[in-house]
């Protein structure tokens, strides 16, 4: 075989092979990025927004090291609802304190916190709730704070769902950082909640890390306890991270103008004003709650997660505005394939104690049938003959039977009172012969 030959065989062979890799290319799609978003305009933008400033050469790439994007928390990567969850936390660390402050049984908002009464807390306004929150999250040290939120998302329940909070968070949101990130995007939260709340479940639950947070802070100062350097929180405002706010932290904190900005109320309004308004292309984006069965529906009336002003200034700049009812095929990982009452149901998991007493209820998992594996305290075990969860006129409610020495089948009948996140019925000592009326809080 002659050189020419063999020239021209090697000719067609590279021929050959471009051109099935360029067939494989074309046939062998990766997956979809955005599995629970349904095919429409809102996540349509997406893709193209991330197409164009990824592209090299194009007249709209952004290098990866601008390539910021920054994210509200409440009510856009988790619920908001009935209300944010770290008041929750701190209801619940006030009952928690409580014991060390007597005075609080008398006095507002700690009295309704440690009631578990949400409306009253509510109706405080936010110098209650920044009452609260000062009483509840200072006087310990950074670490001693983490641990304390830690523990506490370990165990706490949302009371709709029964769910830990961190899995409240929305699905397609996660797809969508994970998305953002493997095109090279740097994703940041900035959000009105606390900072060094958020930092503790950040990295776990979105993939962000402590650094990339941003959120209201309490002020802090330097101490040297037993010789080992600390920082202690105090109960004063440092920084309140919402709406006017939220840009000026992001330049604090980043230095750079975001290019893409997500939020869900008119608290994130100036961000996305303030990225939109940036050089090159930028993408605005808002979670409309549209979806009452799955979640909740509410904007322009709502206390929590109010959205009007920016709802109208997105349809009039053309932000992308996510429908959740229509736009997303699944909000949460766990809403796949559960019934609405084994759903309702997981209200109960998680350990509820009397006021009146130390009997505690440590309700372990809840079947869908209703099935209750649990234990009672008194402080001892108490032998639970039978436990079940049934849901009626659109209440959940609990039959909790004891036979044990002394415990000739004293029963619970317990109704769920998800407004103030507690049980209240009436136990029946059959011993007495005698009934008396009961409420447990979650613990």
């Amino acid at each position: 075989m002659n050189r020419l030959h063999v020239k021209y065989c090697l000719f067609f062979f590279a021929l050959a092979v471009l051109a099935v890799s360029f067939a494989c290319s074309r046939t062998a799609q990766p997956g979809d990025p955005l599995p629970s978003w349904n095919d429409g305009s809102s996540k349509k933008s997406i893709v193209e927004f991330v197409e164009k400033v990824t592209t090299k050469g194009g007249q709209d790439f952004v290098p990866p090291g601008e390539r910021i994007a920054v994210f509200d928390n409440d009510g856009t990567l988790w619920s908001e609802q009935p209300m944010y969850f770290q008041l929750f936390f701190v209801m619940d660390r006030a009952k928690a304190m409580a014991p060390e402050h007597p005075e609080w049984k008398q006095k507002q908002p700690f009295k309704a916190a440690i009631e578990g009464d949400i409306k009253t807390v509510m109706a405080g306004g936010k110098q209650a709730l920044l009452e609260l929150a000062m009483a509840t999250h200072a006087g310990n040290t950074t670490e001693e704070f983490s641990q304390i939120v830690k523990d506490w998302l370990a165990t706490a329940r949302h009371p709709k769902t029964g769910r830990p909070y961190t899995e409240m968070v929305y699905q397609p949101m996660l797809e969508l950082l994970a998305y953002l990130r493997a095109n090279g995007f740097k994703t940041y939260i900035t959000s009105g909640g606390g900072i060094e709340f958020m930092r503790t479940f950040s990295e776990e639950v979105y993939g962000i890390g402590p650094e990339q947070v941003i959120g209201s802070s309490i002020k802090t100062k330097f101490e040297l306890r037993n010789g080992t350097p600390v920082l202690v929180r105090l109960p004063e405002l440092n920084f309140l991270d919402d709406k006017a706010g939220k840009p000026v932290a992001i330049n604090q904190h980043i230095g750079r103008r975001p290019i893409a900005a997500f939020g869900n109320s008119d608290g994130d309004l100036q961000m996305l004003q303030w990225t939109a308004a940036g050089q090159g292309l930028r993408f605005c984006l808002y979670v409309h709650h549209t979806d009452a069965k799955r979640e909740w529906a509410y904007d322009r009336k709502s206390h929590i997660g109010k959205l009007d002003k920016g709802l109208d200034e997105a349809h009039e700049k053309g932000w992308t505005v996510v429908d959740m009812k229509n736009d997303w095929k699944n909000i949460f990982s766990f809403d796949l394939n559960q019934s609405e009452a084994g759903i309702d149901f997981q209200k109960l998991i998680g350990k509820w104690v009397r006021t009146d007493g130390g009997y505690v209820l440590d309700i372990k998992s809840i079947d869908s049938d209703g099935n209750i594996k649990m234990a009672y305290l008194n402080p001892k075990p108490i032998n639970v003959s039978k436990a079940q969860a049934d849901k009626n006129k659109g209440k959940i409610e609990l039959l909790i039977e004891l036979r044990d020495r002394n415990y000739p089948g004293n029963y619970y009948t317990l109704t769920l009172d998800s407004e103030r996140n507690r049980l209240v019925g009436v136990y029946h000592h059959l011993g007495l012969n005698q009934n008396f009326d009961v409420y447990f809080v979650r613990r």
